[in-house]
């Protein structure tokens, strides 16, 4: 694979990345099911997994913003790419605003497939999981 195209497709990878944290942040459950192939999975340690864009829907509903947060998403490294297929690696911060502030509420880590069909990057799977 050359530089051009793995560059390309980090771009790609870290956009979908972005563009999650932003509809989750948001609340727009609609948008960020929309980063899911229809028959992606999203698997949350701890809480469940949610196979199928409309189990994803109905899964986030529970986590709509009730005041103002910010999922934080760094480090991503694209760790492999084999056709259509990435994976990619990157950390969690989750905070939210309350009276005192933002605080940090928990810390961890995303573990993602990425499958491209028709030149899209979407996730086929995205693992979360919370360090201690």
């Amino acid at each position: 694979m050359s530089t051009s195209i793995e560059a390309s497709v980090t771009a790609d990878v870290q956009a979908a990345v972005a563009a999650y944290a932003q509809a989750l942040d948001a609340g727009d459950i609609d948008a960020l099911a929309g980063l899911f192939w229809p028959d992606g999975v999203a698997e949350i340690a701890g809480i469940g997994t949610f196979e199928g864009r409309e189990a994803i829907k109905e899964g986030f509903a529970a986590f709509a913003p009730t005041q103002p947060q910010l999922h934080l998403t760094a480090n991503t490294v694209v760790t492999s790419v084999t056709g259509d297929e990435a994976a990619a690696v990157s950390n969690l911060a989750f905070l939210q605003r309350g009276e005192a502030g933002w605080a940090v509420q928990l810390v961890g880590r995303y573990d993602d497939t990425l499958t491209r069909r028709d030149g899209v990057w979407r996730f086929q799977k995205r693992v979360t999981t919370f360090l201690p």
